[in-house]
Protein backbone atom coordinates (compact mmCIF):
# COMPACT_ATOMS: atom_id res chain seq x y z
CA UNK A 1 0.00 0.00 0.00
CA UNK A 2 2.96 2.60 0.05
CA UNK A 3 6.60 2.49 -1.61
CA UNK A 4 8.72 3.09 1.35
CA UNK A 5 10.58 -0.52 1.08
CA UNK A 6 11.39 -0.22 -2.35
CA UNK A 7 12.40 3.71 -2.29
CA UNK A 8 14.21 3.70 0.18
CA UNK A 9 16.78 1.17 -2.08
CA UNK A 10 17.04 3.04 -5.09
CA UNK A 11 20.36 4.03 -6.42
CA UNK A 12 19.50 8.06 -5.78
CA UNK A 13 18.59 7.26 -1.70
CA UNK A 14 21.25 4.61 -1.40
CA UNK A 15 23.55 7.25 -2.92
CA UNK A 16 22.32 9.58 0.21
CA UNK A 17 22.46 7.08 2.88
CA UNK A 18 26.10 6.68 1.98
CA UNK A 19 27.35 10.32 1.85
CA UNK A 20 25.16 11.05 5.12
CA UNK A 21 27.32 7.96 6.82
CA UNK A 22 30.77 8.89 5.49
CA UNK A 23 30.19 12.79 6.24
CA UNK A 24 28.92 11.17 9.91
CA UNK A 25 32.23 8.91 9.97
CA UNK A 26 34.29 12.15 9.10
CA UNK A 27 32.46 14.00 11.81
CA UNK A 28 33.59 11.09 14.27
CA UNK A 29 37.05 11.40 13.39
CA UNK A 30 37.04 14.80 14.25
CA UNK A 31 35.20 14.04 17.75
CA UNK A 32 37.78 11.30 18.26
CA UNK A 33 40.67 13.60 17.83
CA UNK A 34 38.92 16.63 19.65
CA UNK A 35 38.67 13.60 22.53
CA UNK A 36 42.52 12.78 22.40
CA UNK A 37 43.06 16.56 22.35
CA UNK A 38 40.91 17.44 25.21
CA UNK A 39 41.01 14.16 27.25
CA UNK A 40 43.70 11.79 26.90
CA UNK A 41 46.26 14.41 26.53
CA UNK A 42 45.58 16.52 29.62
CA UNK A 43 44.93 13.27 32.26
CA UNK A 44 48.56 11.73 30.26
CA UNK A 45 49.90 15.02 31.16
CA UNK A 46 48.22 15.35 34.31
CA UNK A 47 49.55 12.05 35.52
CA UNK A 48 53.63 12.84 34.49
CA UNK A 49 53.08 16.50 36.40
CA UNK A 50 51.69 14.98 39.11
CA UNK A 51 54.93 13.01 39.50
CA UNK A 52 57.65 15.79 38.10
CA UNK A 53 56.08 19.08 39.86
CA UNK A 54 58.29 21.22 37.20
CA UNK A 55 56.10 19.21 34.15
CA UNK A 56 53.53 21.49 35.83
CA UNK A 57 53.43 24.19 33.95
CA UNK A 58 53.36 22.39 30.64
CA UNK A 59 49.86 20.95 31.94
CA UNK A 60 48.35 24.18 32.25
CA UNK A 61 49.88 25.52 28.97
CA UNK A 62 48.86 22.95 27.08
CA UNK A 63 45.51 23.13 28.45
CA UNK A 64 44.76 26.12 27.70
CA UNK A 65 46.17 26.07 23.92
CA UNK A 66 43.56 22.60 24.03
CA UNK A 67 40.57 24.82 24.76
CA UNK A 68 41.13 27.17 22.11
CA UNK A 69 41.83 24.96 19.80
CA UNK A 70 39.02 22.82 20.13
CA UNK A 71 36.38 26.12 20.75
CA UNK A 72 37.49 28.04 17.06
CA UNK A 73 38.78 25.12 15.10
CA UNK A 74 37.43 21.26 15.95
CA UNK A 75 33.76 22.00 17.34
CA UNK A 76 32.90 24.56 14.78
CA UNK A 77 33.54 21.94 11.96
CA UNK A 78 31.99 19.12 13.78
CA UNK A 79 29.32 21.19 13.92
CA UNK A 80 29.04 22.05 10.37
CA UNK A 81 29.38 18.29 9.29
CA UNK A 82 26.30 17.33 11.42
CA UNK A 83 24.38 19.95 10.13
CA UNK A 84 25.21 18.81 6.49
CA UNK A 85 24.53 14.71 7.17
CA UNK A 86 20.79 16.16 8.83
CA UNK A 87 20.06 17.89 5.45
CA UNK A 88 20.86 14.97 3.24
CA UNK A 89 19.00 12.52 5.73
CA UNK A 90 16.13 15.07 5.24
CA UNK A 91 16.29 14.70 1.39
CA UNK A 92 15.94 10.63 2.08
CA UNK A 93 13.39 10.85 4.35
CA UNK A 94 11.04 13.06 2.17
CA UNK A 95 11.51 11.39 -0.61
CA UNK A 96 11.13 7.81 0.49
CA UNK A 97 8.35 8.85 3.20
CA UNK A 98 6.66 11.22 1.25
CA UNK A 99 7.01 14.05 2.74
CA UNK A 100 7.22 17.47 1.24
CA UNK A 101 10.36 20.03 1.79
CA UNK A 102 9.64 21.88 5.13
CA UNK A 103 9.83 25.87 4.20
CA UNK A 104 11.37 26.63 7.29
CA UNK A 105 13.80 24.71 6.65
CA UNK A 106 16.96 24.93 3.85
CA UNK A 107 17.99 21.92 2.79
CA UNK A 108 17.95 21.86 -0.76
CA UNK A 109 21.91 23.49 -0.89
CA UNK A 110 23.26 19.86 -0.87
CA UNK A 111 24.89 19.99 -3.99
CA UNK A 112 24.62 16.17 -6.33
CA UNK A 113 28.27 16.81 -6.54
CA UNK A 114 28.89 16.40 -3.18
CA UNK A 115 26.57 13.65 -2.50
CA UNK A 116 28.60 11.35 -5.06
CA UNK A 117 31.65 12.43 -3.85
CA UNK A 118 30.56 11.19 0.21
CA UNK A 119 29.04 8.36 -1.88
CA UNK A 120 32.07 6.92 -3.95
CA UNK A 121 34.13 7.28 -0.61
CA UNK A 122 32.15 5.65 1.26
CA UNK A 123 31.64 2.27 -0.86
CA UNK A 124 35.22 1.66 -1.07
CA UNK A 125 34.43 -1.04 1.51
CA UNK A 126 31.93 -3.15 -0.12
CA UNK A 127 29.41 -4.14 2.58
CA UNK A 128 29.26 -0.42 3.78
CA UNK A 129 26.20 -0.46 0.99
CA UNK A 130 24.57 -3.87 2.69
CA UNK A 131 24.34 -2.32 6.49
CA UNK A 132 22.58 0.74 4.21
CA UNK A 133 19.47 -1.22 2.75
CA UNK A 134 16.66 -1.22 4.21
CA UNK A 135 17.03 1.17 6.47
CA UNK A 136 13.11 0.77 7.58
CA UNK A 137 11.17 -1.93 8.12
CA UNK A 138 10.35 -3.91 4.88
CA UNK A 139 7.24 -5.28 5.97
CA UNK A 140 5.86 -1.16 6.22
CA UNK A 141 4.66 -1.97 2.58
CA UNK A 142 1.53 -3.51 4.15
CA UNK A 143 0.23 -0.43 5.41
CA UNK A 144 -1.04 3.01 4.27
CA UNK A 145 1.44 5.81 3.43
CA UNK A 146 0.51 8.33 6.39
CA UNK A 147 0.78 5.52 8.77
CA UNK A 148 3.80 4.06 7.98
CA UNK A 149 5.89 6.98 7.83
CA UNK A 150 4.65 7.62 11.54
CA UNK A 151 6.20 4.78 12.68
CA UNK A 152 9.15 4.82 10.66
CA UNK A 153 9.52 8.19 12.50
CA UNK A 154 9.26 6.81 15.78
CA UNK A 155 11.91 4.38 15.20
CA UNK A 156 13.86 7.25 14.34
CA UNK A 157 13.06 9.17 17.76
CA UNK A 158 12.94 5.68 20.01
CA UNK A 159 16.82 4.33 19.20
CA UNK A 160 18.45 7.74 19.45
CA UNK A 161 17.08 8.78 23.16
CA UNK A 162 18.32 5.24 24.56
CA UNK A 163 21.62 5.09 23.92
CA UNK A 164 22.54 8.85 24.31
CA UNK A 165 20.81 8.23 28.07
CA UNK A 166 23.19 5.47 28.53
CA UNK A 167 26.17 7.70 27.14
CA UNK A 168 25.69 10.82 28.98
CA UNK A 169 25.96 8.87 31.92
CA UNK A 170 28.94 7.21 31.18
CA UNK A 171 30.21 10.80 30.67
CA UNK A 172 28.85 11.89 33.67
CA UNK A 173 30.76 9.03 35.93
CA UNK A 174 34.00 9.38 34.11
CA UNK A 175 34.01 13.13 34.97
CA UNK A 176 33.07 12.46 38.43
CA UNK A 177 35.91 9.75 38.88
CA UNK A 178 38.24 11.86 37.44
CA UNK A 179 37.33 15.43 39.54
CA UNK A 180 37.37 13.06 42.65
CA UNK A 181 40.67 11.83 42.09
CA UNK A 182 42.08 15.49 41.01
CA UNK A 183 40.89 16.21 44.76
CA UNK A 184 41.76 13.20 46.60
CA UNK A 185 45.37 14.06 45.37
CA UNK A 186 45.76 17.53 46.10
CA UNK A 187 44.41 16.73 49.50
CA UNK A 188 46.80 13.64 50.32
CA UNK A 189 50.07 15.60 48.86
CA UNK A 190 49.09 18.86 50.42
CA UNK A 191 49.36 20.73 47.34
CA UNK A 192 50.27 24.69 47.43
CA UNK A 193 47.75 27.50 45.67
CA UNK A 194 50.08 27.39 42.48
CA UNK A 195 50.67 23.98 42.28
CA UNK A 196 46.92 23.16 42.34
CA UNK A 197 46.00 26.14 40.15
CA UNK A 198 48.66 25.19 37.77
CA UNK A 199 47.50 21.26 37.65
CA UNK A 200 43.75 22.78 37.31
CA UNK A 201 44.27 24.31 34.61
CA UNK A 202 45.68 21.69 32.48
CA UNK A 203 42.52 19.29 33.16
CA UNK A 204 40.35 22.05 32.14
CA UNK A 205 39.88 20.70 28.54
CA UNK A 206 38.59 17.67 30.19
CA UNK A 207 36.26 18.86 32.55
CA UNK A 208 35.01 21.54 29.78
CA UNK A 209 34.13 18.70 27.37
CA UNK A 210 32.43 16.09 29.82
CA UNK A 211 30.24 19.17 31.35
CA UNK A 212 29.61 19.90 27.95
CA UNK A 213 29.10 16.59 26.72
CA UNK A 214 26.98 15.06 29.30
CA UNK A 215 24.61 18.65 29.14
CA UNK A 216 24.01 18.21 25.21
CA UNK A 217 23.19 14.05 25.48
CA UNK A 218 20.97 14.66 28.12
CA UNK A 219 19.09 17.65 26.24
CA UNK A 220 19.47 15.77 23.23
CA UNK A 221 17.61 12.75 25.12
CA UNK A 222 15.21 15.19 26.62
CA UNK A 223 14.02 16.88 22.78
CA UNK A 224 13.48 12.95 22.05
CA UNK A 225 11.32 11.53 24.59
CA UNK A 226 9.47 14.73 23.79
CA UNK A 227 9.26 14.28 20.39
CA UNK A 228 7.93 10.59 21.49
CA UNK A 229 5.21 11.91 23.17
CA UNK A 230 4.27 13.80 20.62
CA UNK A 231 4.85 10.83 17.86
CA UNK A 232 2.40 8.38 20.92
CA UNK A 233 -0.33 10.93 20.08
CA UNK A 234 0.44 11.28 16.59
CA UNK A 235 -0.05 7.43 16.24
CA UNK A 236 -3.33 7.33 18.31
CA UNK A 237 -4.64 9.36 16.09
CA UNK A 238 -3.50 8.21 13.10
CA UNK A 239 -5.31 4.59 14.22
CA UNK A 240 -8.37 5.90 14.55
CA UNK A 241 -8.54 8.66 11.44
CA UNK A 242 -6.41 6.80 9.40
CA UNK A 243 -8.42 8.19 5.97
CA UNK A 244 -7.54 12.01 7.18
CA UNK A 245 -4.90 12.06 5.36
CA UNK A 246 -4.23 15.39 5.20
CA UNK A 247 -3.82 16.36 8.61
CA UNK A 248 -1.48 13.36 9.18
CA UNK A 249 0.95 14.49 6.89
CA UNK A 250 0.63 17.87 8.77
CA UNK A 251 1.48 16.23 11.67
CA UNK A 252 4.01 14.50 10.17
CA UNK A 253 5.75 17.36 8.76
CA UNK A 254 5.78 18.80 11.72
CA UNK A 255 7.45 15.99 13.71
CA UNK A 256 10.05 15.72 10.77
CA UNK A 257 10.95 19.31 11.55
CA UNK A 258 11.76 18.31 14.85
CA UNK A 259 13.81 15.10 13.91
CA UNK A 260 15.53 17.44 11.39
CA UNK A 261 16.38 19.97 14.51
CA UNK A 262 17.59 16.76 16.19
CA UNK A 263 20.01 15.40 13.88
CA UNK A 264 21.25 18.94 13.20
CA UNK A 265 22.38 20.04 16.86
CA UNK A 266 23.03 16.54 18.87
CA UNK A 267 26.48 15.25 19.84
CA UNK A 268 28.23 12.91 18.29
CA UNK A 269 28.60 9.07 20.09
CA UNK A 270 31.57 7.31 18.91
CA UNK A 271 31.17 3.78 17.19
CA UNK A 272 32.54 1.66 19.98
CA UNK A 273 29.66 2.34 22.35
CA UNK A 274 27.13 2.68 19.69
CA UNK A 275 28.28 -0.72 18.86
CA UNK A 276 27.76 -1.98 22.42
CA UNK A 277 23.81 -1.36 22.05
CA UNK A 278 23.19 -1.65 18.36
CA UNK A 279 22.15 -5.47 18.03
CA UNK A 280 19.59 -5.32 21.13
CA UNK A 281 18.36 -2.15 20.37
CA UNK A 282 17.77 -2.86 16.83
CA UNK A 283 15.98 -6.07 17.20
CA UNK A 284 13.47 -3.82 19.89
CA UNK A 285 13.00 -1.47 17.44
CA UNK A 286 11.82 -3.80 15.22
CA UNK A 287 9.65 -5.80 17.33
CA UNK A 288 8.19 -2.62 18.39
CA UNK A 289 7.61 -1.58 14.47
CA UNK A 290 5.95 -5.26 13.85
CA UNK A 291 3.54 -4.78 16.82
CA UNK A 292 2.50 -0.89 15.79
CA UNK A 293 1.74 -2.51 11.78
CA UNK A 294 0.01 -5.70 13.45
CA UNK A 295 -2.31 -2.71 15.30
CA UNK A 296 -2.59 -0.57 12.41
CA UNK A 297 -3.77 -3.45 10.13
CA UNK A 298 -6.11 -4.61 13.06
CA UNK A 299 -7.74 -1.06 13.53
CA UNK A 300 -7.97 -0.71 9.47
CA UNK A 301 -10.04 -4.03 8.79
CA UNK A 302 -12.26 -3.58 11.76
CA UNK A 303 -13.39 -0.08 10.28
CA UNK A 304 -13.98 -1.14 6.90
Amino acid sequence: MNNIATKQNEQKQLERLAAQREIYSFAKRLYLLQIILTVIIPITMFIIGSIWNKFAIYSALFGIIAFIVDSITISPIIKNLKTKAAKIQELFDCDVLEIDISPLKVVNDIAVEEILLNYNAHIKIKKNIEKIKNWYPTNIHELPISIGRIICQRANCWWDSKLRIRYANFLKFCGLLVFLSFFTYSFVLKLNIIDFALMLSGLIPFFQFCNKEYCDHKDAAQRLNELMRYSEDIWQYAIQNHQDYHTLKLNSRRLQDEIFEHRSKSPLILDKFFNLFRDQNELLMNRTSEILIAEAKEKIENSR
